[in-house]
């Protein structure tokens, strides 16, 4: 049975070792060709190596990864081949992305696009129409998006008045009504007029007015007219104008509105926005002015002499905000001298005579019932006994407290209650009388021999530059975040009253140079600084309740400051010269002109300090105000804004070049030769024509005949 069961096992397992080895060697050519990008043949590779192994994981990842990018990569060449034009093609693509991978809903969807797009093709092909290669790619989203853009491109603006005749205006006509005036200037710049139907029944426009133009163009008659008249002319085409009454009414009627977009590119915060927003609707009168804040974008909706208005306003106010560069100069020199000087008698550490004269009897008596336990020396007939520390408990010191004192209750407690005290040494009375030197003990102290002398300099040179926009903060850190813990007491266990355990938290403090700056630039050479700085370092530590807190050295300046540009400000120079001495040793003795030095200290401490800082400010963009925006410009009435375009110059004529004669041979003398005459063209027209010959042009057919002031209504 044993033999089976091997034989069986030895059939069996080279199978599947050598199914393994070749499931790797297929996830190893796998992996090579993904790594080329050829996801195609990797994918073929990993089901292959899943074939070889069903249950194997590493197989089934590959597959399923190198899946997803197959579909997608045939998805991306079904797109491009889609947008060629070659729609059969990008078909076959997106069906074999979507036979790859069937979650693909990409896949799926241009798949189904194309298929509407052939059947589109073939619909114009069956009426006879061929689409251009562009447009046979286009998806049906996208050729309404493009004929959504033709129309936008398409849309017209107002009409601009285009005469035929741009010579200037001459004319001079006396008690005339409005709409003889009218029809003389527009056939005189070759205009057609459209007079509204309540022009006519008017009564102001059936009065009689006097008309005197000189070098007019035809807009200026137009608005002169317009005025004297109090009517209102807009333009319809390039050649035709209207002709109504000036009011309320008729302009809403007929005057056109203009829809325009702003895109303002130097507008930080969206307060700016609302802003100008806010002064085009009180300066301009506009009523629909919407702002997109999310691309700072204005949309106008008004009349046209109302945008053109808000253009020149935007043109104005959309400037970049100036930019300063500030150098920040800090020049630092410190000195510290130190001597020490001690030769005297010191115990314990201290400068003088310390001595401790302490009782200690040779027999103390029981204390508490047990007697204290100490080292006990015989010399002679003599005993000795010195009593030792005794650990004892101190009922009243704090459980949660630091570290145990030393001798009586401690104040507070060691871990657990636990302190060490010295017991007090008791003897009997009768034992009074045998009280010797031999039951008291003495501190001697030590000699003290020191002699120290520290020199330190310290320089610090630091150079920051620190670059704001006009009245926006900029703020430098250069140095270290320094911890400071504060806290306090508070209840233990939430009881008030009871025990108190202390807490402590942590802050953080910015220590080295410190500098805020808060720019404003004057026109192109000066600014005013608003500046807090800051220069501080840890002198020193100090032990606050167990913990160890920094002492942080201080120089600050905050002031405000006018400079030119390029200007040096110093903001503080600060020098410091400190001297220390302390003198301790021996009263009496240390007063004594030689001795003193054998029994007295000396510590002497002198400390010079030099500070600069200086502030150099660079102005580095300027808003770029021109002429332009400073020019005035008419703006119309208080009823209703009007502006008026400057006029076009026209092109100049090219000049004709006349054929230079050929050299002839040379003569003696050269004689004078007269000028040729001047062709027709070139001789100058005269400045002003007769009044009494306007030059008017024929009406069109079906006209009615213009009746023409009568000679003796015409003055020269």
């Amino acid at each position: 049975m044993a033999v089976a069961v091997s034989g069986l096992l030895g059939g069996v397992l080279p199978d599947l070792a050598a199914r393994t080895r070749k499931g790797d060697k297929l996830l190893a050519e796998g992996r090579v060709a993904e790594q080329r990008k050829d996801w195609d043949k990797a994918l073929v590779f990993y089901e292959q190596a899943l074939a070889e192994d069903p249950g194997d994981v590493a197989y089934q990842i590959g597959v399923r990864r190198v899946r997803f990018q197959a579909g997608q990569a045939l998805v991306e060449r079904g797109l491009r081949l889609r947008a060629e034009g070659k729609l059969e093609e990008a078909l076959a693509a997106f069906q074999r992305a979507f036979a790859i991978d069937p979650s693909s809903a990409i896949a799926e969807q241009e798949f189904r696009v194309t298929r509407e797009m052939i059947e589109r093709e073939k619909k114009k092909a069956a009426a006879g129409q061929e689409s251009k290669p562009e447009e046979r790619g286009m998806t049906p989203a996208a050729q309404e998006r493009q004929e959504a853009i033709d129309r936008i491109t398409s849309l017209r603006n107002v009409p601009e008045l285009r005469p035929l005749s741009a010579q200037p205006i001459n004319l001079r006509i006396n008690n005339q009504p409005p709409k003889v005036l009218f029809e003389t200037v527009c056939k005189l710049a070759g205009l057609n007029l459209i007079l509204d139907p309540e022009y006519r029944s008017d009564p102001s426009a059936a009065r009689n007015v006097t008309l005197e133009l000189s070098n007019a163009t035809v807009e200026q008659a137009l608005d002169y007219l317009a005025a004297l008249t109090k009517s209102f002319w807009k333009p319809l085409s390039g050649n035709t104008i209207l002709v109504t009454n000036d009011n309320q009414v008729k302009r809403r009627d007929y005057e056109d509105m203009v829809l325009k977009v702003f895109y303002l590119t130097n507008l930080t915060t969206p307060q700016e926005l609302t802003e100008i927003s806010t002064m085009l609707r009180s300066i301009t009168d506009i009523r629909r002015v919407h702002q997109y804040t999310a691309q700072n974008v204005l949309i106008v909706r008004g009349t046209q002499d109302q945008v053109l208005l808000a253009e020149k306003l935007i043109n104005d106010l959309d400037k970049p905000k100036s930019e300063v560069v500030v150098d920040v100069l800090v020049m630092e020199a410190n000195r510290t001298r130190t001597r020490d000087l001690a030769s005297n008698l010191a115990s314990g550490g201290s400068s003088g005579i310390d001595t401790n004269l302490m009782f200690t009897p040779r027999n103390p008596v029981l204390l508490g019932g047990t007697q204290s336990s100490g080292a006990t020396t015989t010399t002679g007939d003599s005993t000795t006994t010195t009593p030792t520390q005794t650990p004892y408990y101190n009922p009243y010191m704090n459980p949660y407290g630091g570290y145990g004192g030393y001798g009586g209750y401690g104040g507070y407690g060691g871990m657990g209650g636990v302190g060490t005290s010295s017991q007090p040494q008791l003897i009997s009375l009768a034992r009074i009388a045998r009280i010797s030197t031999n039951d008291f003990s003495i501190t001697l102290p030590g000699a003290l021999l020191q002699a120290v002398m520290t020199d330190r300099n310290t320089k610090v040179l630091q150079s920051p530059q620190v670059r704001a926009a006009h009245g926006q903060k900029a703020s430098l850190r250069i140095g270290d975040k320094v911890p400071i813990a504060s806290g306090g007491m508070q209840p233990f266990g939430g009881v008030v009253g009871g025990m108190s355990s202390l807490y402590s938290q942590f802050q953080f403090l910015d220590v080295g140079v410190n500098v805020d700056i808060t720019p404003t630039v004057h026109g192109s050479n000066e600014v005013t600084l608003k500046v807090v700085l800051e220069i501080s370092n840890v002198r020193d530590r100090i032990d606050l309740g167990g913990i160890s807190q920094p002492v942080i050295g201080q120089r600050k300046v905050e002031h405000e400051i006018r400079i030119r540009e390029g200007e040096v400000s110093l903001l503080g120079g600060l020098m410091q010269t400190q001297e220390t001495r302390s003198l301790a040793g021996i009263p009496g003795l240390m007063s004594i002109p030689i001795l003193k030095r054998i029994f007295s200290s000396e510590s002497v401490e002198k400390s010079d300090s030099e500070l600069l800082i200086a502030l150099i400010p660079h102005i580095v963009r300027s808003p770029g105000i021109t002429g332009v925006n400073l020019r005035p410009v008419a703006a119309g009435t208080d009823a209703a804004v009007k502006v008026s375009m400057t006029p076009r110059e026209a092109p100049p004529a090219a000049k004709e070049v006349k054929p230079q004669p050929e050299p002839t041979a040379p003569v003696k003398e050269a004689l004078p030769q007269a000028a040729p005459p001047k062709p027709p063209a070139e001789q100058p027209a005269p400045a002003t024509p007769p009044a009494e010959q306007p030059v008017l042009q024929p009406p069109a057919p079906g006209t009615p005949a213009i009746p023409l002031p009568r000679p003796s209504d015409t003055m020269k």
